[in-house]
Protein backbone atom coordinates (compact mmCIF):
# COMPACT_ATOMS: atom_id res chain seq x y z
CA UNK A 1 0.00 0.00 0.00
CA UNK A 2 1.09 3.28 -0.79
CA UNK A 3 2.63 5.62 2.16
CA UNK A 4 -0.02 8.55 3.16
CA UNK A 5 2.96 10.54 4.07
CA UNK A 6 3.10 12.46 0.82
CA UNK A 7 -0.40 12.33 0.16
CA UNK A 8 -1.39 16.22 -0.86
CA UNK A 9 -4.84 15.95 1.07
CA UNK A 10 -3.15 14.58 4.48
CA UNK A 11 -0.72 17.58 4.00
CA UNK A 12 -3.06 20.57 3.64
CA UNK A 13 -5.02 18.70 6.60
CA UNK A 14 -2.04 18.34 9.07
CA UNK A 15 -0.63 21.81 7.88
CA UNK A 16 -4.55 23.68 9.61
CA UNK A 17 -3.55 22.59 12.97
CA UNK A 18 -0.22 23.88 14.86
CA UNK A 19 1.88 21.79 16.08
CA UNK A 20 1.09 22.22 19.59
CA UNK A 21 -2.29 21.86 19.56
CA UNK A 22 -3.55 19.88 22.63
CA UNK A 23 -0.69 21.37 24.47
CA UNK A 24 -1.75 24.70 23.94
CA UNK A 25 -5.31 23.99 24.09
CA UNK A 26 -5.45 22.33 27.05
CA UNK A 27 -3.86 25.10 28.92
CA UNK A 28 -6.43 27.85 27.46
CA UNK A 29 -9.37 26.35 26.61
CA UNK A 30 -11.84 25.00 29.57
CA UNK A 31 -13.87 22.91 27.16
CA UNK A 32 -10.51 20.95 25.73
CA UNK A 33 -9.14 21.08 29.23
CA UNK A 34 -12.73 19.49 30.46
CA UNK A 35 -12.59 16.84 27.60
CA UNK A 36 -9.47 15.54 28.25
CA UNK A 37 -8.86 15.23 31.31
CA UNK A 38 -11.57 13.34 31.93
CA UNK A 39 -10.90 11.26 28.98
CA UNK A 40 -6.72 10.66 30.80
CA UNK A 41 -8.69 9.22 33.90
CA UNK A 42 -10.64 6.73 31.83
CA UNK A 43 -7.60 5.68 30.04
CA UNK A 44 -5.95 5.17 33.53
CA UNK A 45 -8.70 2.39 34.20
CA UNK A 46 -8.62 0.97 30.43
CA UNK A 47 -4.35 0.74 31.04
CA UNK A 48 -4.81 -0.67 34.30
CA UNK A 49 -2.52 -3.36 34.64
CA UNK A 50 -0.30 -2.16 31.71
CA UNK A 51 3.59 -3.37 31.63
CA UNK A 52 6.28 -3.47 29.29
CA UNK A 53 6.38 -1.97 25.72
CA UNK A 54 3.52 0.83 24.62
CA UNK A 55 2.92 2.30 21.43
CA UNK A 56 0.50 5.40 21.06
CA UNK A 57 -0.03 5.72 17.31
CA UNK A 58 -1.26 9.08 16.55
CA UNK A 59 0.56 10.60 19.19
CA UNK A 60 0.38 14.63 18.11
CA UNK A 61 2.28 16.77 20.24
CA UNK A 62 2.67 13.81 22.61
CA UNK A 63 0.72 15.48 25.48
CA UNK A 64 -1.64 12.53 26.10
CA UNK A 65 1.30 10.02 25.78
CA UNK A 66 3.17 11.86 28.53
CA UNK A 67 -0.16 11.79 30.55
CA UNK A 68 0.41 7.92 29.98
CA UNK A 69 4.03 8.28 31.19
CA UNK A 70 2.84 10.15 34.22
CA UNK A 71 0.24 7.62 35.13
CA UNK A 72 2.96 4.76 34.18
CA UNK A 73 6.68 5.61 34.61
CA UNK A 74 7.64 1.88 34.16
CA UNK A 75 6.07 1.85 30.77
CA UNK A 76 9.24 2.37 28.14
CA UNK A 77 6.98 4.69 25.30
CA UNK A 78 7.07 5.05 22.03
CA UNK A 79 4.58 7.73 20.17
CA UNK A 80 3.88 7.89 16.42
CA UNK A 81 2.41 10.15 14.34
CA UNK A 82 2.25 11.32 10.51
CA UNK A 83 2.53 14.98 11.10
CA UNK A 84 6.13 15.92 11.45
CA UNK A 85 6.30 19.11 13.15
CA UNK A 86 4.29 17.66 16.13
CA UNK A 87 6.41 14.69 16.60
CA UNK A 88 9.20 17.68 16.44
CA UNK A 89 7.67 19.76 19.66
CA UNK A 90 6.71 16.27 21.44
CA UNK A 91 10.59 15.15 20.79
CA UNK A 92 11.68 19.00 22.70
CA UNK A 93 8.89 18.86 25.22
CA UNK A 94 9.19 15.38 26.41
CA UNK A 95 12.62 13.86 26.22
CA UNK A 96 11.82 10.80 28.91
CA UNK A 97 9.37 9.83 25.78
CA UNK A 98 10.62 8.24 22.11
CA UNK A 99 8.91 10.17 19.05
CA UNK A 100 8.85 9.00 15.53
CA UNK A 101 7.07 10.21 12.41
CA UNK A 102 5.41 6.91 10.96
CA UNK A 103 2.14 6.11 8.86
CA UNK A 104 0.25 4.30 10.67
CA UNK A 105 -1.21 1.90 7.83
CA UNK A 106 2.59 1.05 7.50
CA UNK A 107 4.46 0.75 11.07
CA UNK A 108 8.01 0.71 10.94
CA UNK A 109 8.48 -2.05 13.60
CA UNK A 110 8.50 -6.02 13.86
CA UNK A 111 5.99 -8.18 14.42
CA UNK A 112 5.15 -8.35 18.37
CA UNK A 113 7.18 -5.38 19.27
CA UNK A 114 5.15 -3.90 21.76
CA UNK A 115 2.38 -5.12 24.84
CA UNK A 116 -0.09 -2.28 24.63
CA UNK A 117 -1.23 -0.10 21.70
CA UNK A 118 -3.10 2.64 22.36
CA UNK A 119 -5.06 4.82 19.60
CA UNK A 120 -6.62 7.93 21.30
CA UNK A 121 -9.14 9.64 18.87
CA UNK A 122 -7.18 8.37 15.69
CA UNK A 123 -8.97 5.94 13.91
CA UNK A 124 -11.70 8.32 12.77
CA UNK A 125 -8.69 10.43 10.63
CA UNK A 126 -7.23 7.40 9.57
CA UNK A 127 -7.89 6.75 5.52
CA UNK A 128 -7.91 2.70 5.34
CA UNK A 129 -9.24 1.83 9.08
CA UNK A 130 -8.59 -1.92 8.42
CA UNK A 131 -5.38 -1.67 7.19
CA UNK A 132 -4.13 0.00 10.42
CA UNK A 133 -5.96 -2.13 12.29
CA UNK A 134 -3.65 -4.96 10.99
CA UNK A 135 -0.83 -3.34 11.31
CA UNK A 136 -1.19 -3.57 15.22
CA UNK A 137 -2.07 -6.76 15.22
CA UNK A 138 1.41 -7.66 13.53
CA UNK A 139 2.79 -4.99 15.89
CA UNK A 140 1.49 -6.56 19.47
CA UNK A 141 2.62 -9.20 20.96
CA UNK A 142 0.25 -12.45 21.73
CA UNK A 143 -1.99 -11.44 23.98
CA UNK A 144 -1.07 -7.92 24.22
CA UNK A 145 -4.00 -5.42 24.66
CA UNK A 146 -5.15 -2.70 22.20
CA UNK A 147 -6.79 0.25 23.79
CA UNK A 148 -9.07 2.42 21.48
CA UNK A 149 -10.77 5.76 22.00
CA UNK A 150 -12.93 7.10 19.46
CA UNK A 151 -15.79 9.52 18.88
CA UNK A 152 -19.43 7.58 18.40
CA UNK A 153 -20.40 9.16 15.15
CA UNK A 154 -23.65 9.83 17.08
CA UNK A 155 -26.21 12.45 16.28
CA UNK A 156 -24.89 14.46 19.59
CA UNK A 157 -21.27 14.11 18.60
CA UNK A 158 -21.77 14.75 15.11
CA UNK A 159 -23.87 18.11 16.18
CA UNK A 160 -21.46 19.12 18.57
CA UNK A 161 -18.19 18.52 16.26
CA UNK A 162 -20.05 20.63 13.84
CA UNK A 163 -20.27 23.17 15.89
CA UNK A 164 -16.60 23.05 17.22
CA UNK A 165 -15.14 22.64 13.88
CA UNK A 166 -16.93 26.61 13.24
CA UNK A 167 -15.30 28.05 16.07
CA UNK A 168 -11.82 26.70 18.40
CA UNK A 169 -11.82 23.20 16.28
CA UNK A 170 -11.76 25.05 12.77
CA UNK A 171 -8.46 23.56 12.34
CA UNK A 172 -9.84 19.79 12.29
CA UNK A 173 -11.97 20.35 9.17
CA UNK A 174 -12.23 17.81 6.86
CA UNK A 175 -10.10 15.55 9.21
CA UNK A 176 -12.92 13.14 10.12
CA UNK A 177 -12.72 10.57 7.25
CA UNK A 178 -13.44 7.28 8.26
CA UNK A 179 -15.55 7.15 11.70
CA UNK A 180 -17.01 3.25 12.01
CA UNK A 181 -19.80 3.31 14.67
CA UNK A 182 -18.90 1.35 17.14
CA UNK A 183 -20.62 -1.50 16.95
CA UNK A 184 -19.08 -1.91 13.13
CA UNK A 185 -15.90 -1.30 15.39
CA UNK A 186 -15.89 -4.17 17.09
CA UNK A 187 -16.94 -6.45 14.14
CA UNK A 188 -13.98 -5.17 12.66
CA UNK A 189 -11.95 -6.05 15.73
CA UNK A 190 -13.18 -9.36 15.84
CA UNK A 191 -12.96 -10.14 11.96
CA UNK A 192 -8.86 -9.36 12.34
CA UNK A 193 -7.63 -11.13 15.31
CA UNK A 194 -8.87 -9.58 18.81
CA UNK A 195 -11.37 -10.18 21.30
CA UNK A 196 -13.19 -7.84 23.28
CA UNK A 197 -12.71 -7.23 27.01
CA UNK A 198 -14.53 -4.54 28.01
CA UNK A 199 -15.55 -1.03 26.61
CA UNK A 200 -17.55 2.01 27.62
CA UNK A 201 -19.14 5.40 26.32
CA UNK A 202 -18.42 8.34 28.13
CA UNK A 203 -19.30 11.74 27.75
CA UNK A 204 -23.09 11.72 27.25
CA UNK A 205 -22.36 8.74 24.74
CA UNK A 206 -19.85 11.06 22.36
CA UNK A 207 -16.88 8.92 22.91
CA UNK A 208 -16.42 5.13 22.99
CA UNK A 209 -13.04 3.40 24.87
CA UNK A 210 -12.60 -0.20 23.74
CA UNK A 211 -9.79 -2.90 25.52
CA UNK A 212 -9.79 -5.17 23.08
CA UNK A 213 -6.90 -8.38 23.36
CA UNK A 214 -4.80 -10.01 20.58
CA UNK A 215 -5.91 -13.85 20.08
Amino acid sequence: MKSLVNSKKYKNVLRQVPANYYAIGVKTNLLQKIWHTKKWSHLEQFLNGANGKLLDIGCADGTTTNQIKKRFAHLEITGVDLYKDAIKFAKRSYRHIAFTQADAHRLPFGRSSFDSVTAIEVLEHMHEIEQVVKEIYRVLKPKGSFIIVQDTDSILFNATWWFWTKWKGSVWTESHISCMKPKKLMRLLRKNGFRIKKYKFVNLGMEIFIKAKKI
